[in-house]
C-alpha cells in the first residue's frame, strides 16, 4: 500500500501532465505568497472631478496624492510623503515606477482593476484600494 503522500504526489504528477498551471499564474501565487507579513497602511483615495481634455478616465486624491486612470495611470505625490518608489499591482503582476524630481509617475494602465503601493523612505509604505 501507498502512503498518502505517494498518492498526493502520483495525483500531482498525473495533473501537471494533463492540465499544466500557466506559468502566470504559477508566479502570481509566489508573489501573493511574498506579501505575507508585509507591514503597509491604507492610503485613503477618494473620487475627484476630471476635467475631460480627450477620452476618458477617472481622477483619485489622497492626502498628498493624486493619480489619475485613462489610457495610462498617472499620478502625482508629495514629497513631504518620501515616496522612493511605486508599485502598480494589476492581474498581471506588478510593475516598478520611479517619481521624476517632481514626484510625477506614469506607465501604461493594464486592464482590469489596479492598485499602487507608496513605498516610503522612512515610513510605513501605503497600499491603496483596488480602483476601476
Amino acid at each position: 500500500m501507498s502512503s498518502d503522500d505517494d498518492l498526493l504526489a502520483e495525483l500531482r504528477a498525473l495533473l501537471d501532465r494533463l492540465d499544466p498551471m500557466p506559468a502566470r499564474v504559477r508566479d502570481a501565487a509566489v508573489a501573493a505568497g511574498a506579501l505575507l507579513g508585509i507591514d503597509w497602511a491604507e492610503l485613503e483615495l477618494f473620487a475627484a472631478e476630471r476635467v475631460l481634455v480627450r477620452g476618458s478616465g477617472e481622477v483619485w486624491r489622497g492626502d498628498g496624492v493624486v493619480v489619475e486612470l485613462g489610457a495610462r495611470i498617472t499620478g502625482l505625490v508629495d514629497h513631504d510623503l518620501g515616496v522612493s518608489h511605486v508599485e502598480l499591482h494589476s492581474r498581471d503582476g506588478s510593475t516598478l515606477l520611479h517619481p521624476d524630481p517632481i514626484g510625477t509617475f506614469s506607465a501604461d494602465l493594464p486592464e482590469g482593476r489596479v492598485r499602487l503601493v507608496l513605498h516610503r523612505s522612512n515610513a510605513t509604505a501605503l497600499v491603496s484600494p483596488w480602483l476601476r
